[in-house]
């Protein structure tokens, strides 16, 4: 890794080739990582990969200008800070835009693992090779990965700021096929000792054993209780297609005329926070501004979305330190679904006639009102009847709004999981069970 002696005194070199006239900062990212594939029961990829990009901006009065580099020599950088400065001076002026943020100190949270960051290729496929291994045991094929790394997040500015923030990421994926079944599991963190392989090896065999054999099933409206990777899928629709000010700003967002009004179920309550370490904590956003909590369903009532500075200038209030990334909107990208009082065998047991769901494949857009999606199951649907699983049933088609489904949460379990994405957005979720979900077909 580059370390942040190094990345600072680069970073300030860099922006001393910014116009007299004009601000600008650098958010920079530098990761370190490595991937083993397993397919067939047997590894079949072993990669590693390292990449540092440097997003630069300069701001001259009301203008903005961008470069990106992963060139990091001295000239590298000072080309993308002259290239960034001539395109400021090109575009039009923003008559919104703030300036850049004054610097603000963020507060370090430890994310960093030194055993994951620089877990060697033999202990990955130890890993992998116990999922295969339980797999062929069983006359099933596995398929996934086993990935570890480490990234370096920094920003600097000509007005002040200088963050950065080191944190280290594992992730464990199986699936397991028969000619007519299949079971999923995910687990990932900062720390790869807090994922338990062999019970994510089990869970998905599990289910791929448990659903052969599936019957057809008649499409309507049925209670159904969601494995956590489902409940992930809701909540990151909800993120990216509406938790963030620039949708609801432009009357895009599933929480547009929600604000103070119980839209969801009393047991449902949705934060983002980039500090627990339950998550993936970063305690400073892509302008180097601190992270803030903030809550965004709070006993069912819709409380508000995340800002950046740009956003935030425009409603005349606060940044909360959530820019993702050096251009777009403001987003929640540490989420967390307060958990329930019930273990997910007695929301199971709580359905006369309903359907079990492991996780949503394919889900897609279709209205932002009400962040209305489009999808199927997979990989472990299952028939709910008298409070039991009696016998997998085969994947469904659903077109449901998400948030009228949480309206409608009847329990949630106390168990919550950590699922981390390759895009280091994290969501920490329980088990739910919801009153009514929209089936609309039987897939192929």
């Amino acid at each position: 890794m580059l370390g942040p002696d190094y990345i600072h005194s680069l970073l300030r070199e860099a922006l001393r080739h910014c116009p007299s006239d004009g601000d600008g900062d650098i958010y920079l990212t530098a990761t370190e990582q490595a991937l083993t594939r397993f397919a067939n029961n047997r590894i079949h990829q072993n990669v590693a990969h390292q990449d540092a990009i440097a997003h630069v901006r300069v701001a001259v009065g009301k203008r903005q200008g961008r470069a990106v580099t992963n060139n990091l020599s001295g000239a590298g950088l000072a080309d993308a800070v002259r290239q960034a400065s001539e395109y400021a001076r090109l575009m039009p002026e923003d008559p919104d835009f703030p300036g850049l943020p004054e610097p603000s100190p963020a507060q370090s949270v430890a994310a960093y693992d030194e055993d994951t960051a620089d877990c060697n290729a033999n202990r990955r496929a130890a890993i992998a090779g116990m999922v295969c291994h339980k797999a062929a045991d069983l006359s099933l094929d596995a398929a996934g990965f086993c990935r570890t790394g480490a990234t370096e997040l920094a920003v600097v500015s000509t007005r002040g700021a200088d963050a950065y923030h080191i944190g280290s990421f594992s992730g464990l994926l199986v699936t397991a096929r028969s000619d007519d079944s299949a079971g999923w599991s995910k687990g990932g963190g900062w720390r790869m000792d807090a994922i338990d392989g062999e019970a994510l090896a089990d869970e998905a065999i599990g289910k791929a054993v448990w659903g052969r054999n599936p019957r057809d099933f008649e499409p309507g409206e049925y209670p159904v209780v969601l494995e956590n990777y489902a409940v992930d899928d809701m909540l990151e629709a909800l993120s990216f297609y509406g938790m963030g000010a620039q949708m609801v700003q432009d009357g895009r967002s599933w929480m547009s005329d929600l604000q103070g009004q119980p839209a969801m179920s009393p047991l449902v309550s949705i934060y983002d926070d980039g500090l627990d370490p339950a998550g993936w904590p970063v305690p400073f956003d892509a302008e180097g501004v601190p992270r803030q909590r903030v809550d965004v369903v709070t006993d069912g009532v819709v409380q508000g979305p995340v800002y950046n500075t740009y956003t935030a200038a425009k409603a005349g209030v606060g940044s909360t330190g959530h820019q993702r990334g050096a251009t777009g909107g403001p987003t929640a990208t540490n989420l967390f679904m307060r958990p329930g009082d019930r273990t997910t065998e007695e929301l199971i047991a709580s359905v006369d006639r309903g359907l079990y769901i492991t996780r949503f494949y394919y889900t897609r857009l279709s209205h932002n009102r009400g962040c209305v999606m489009t999808g199927m199951t997979r990989d472990g649907t299952f028939l709910i009847e008298n409070g039991e699983i009696t016998t997998p049933v085969k994947n469904l088609r659903f077109t449901q709004s998400y948030a009228e489904a949480l309206a409608g949460c009847q329990a949630l379990s106390s168990p919550a999981h950590l699922n981390l994405n390759e895009a280091g957005v994290a969501i920490h979720v329980p088990a739910a069970l919801l009153g009514s979900w929209r089936f609309t077909g039987q897939t192929v």
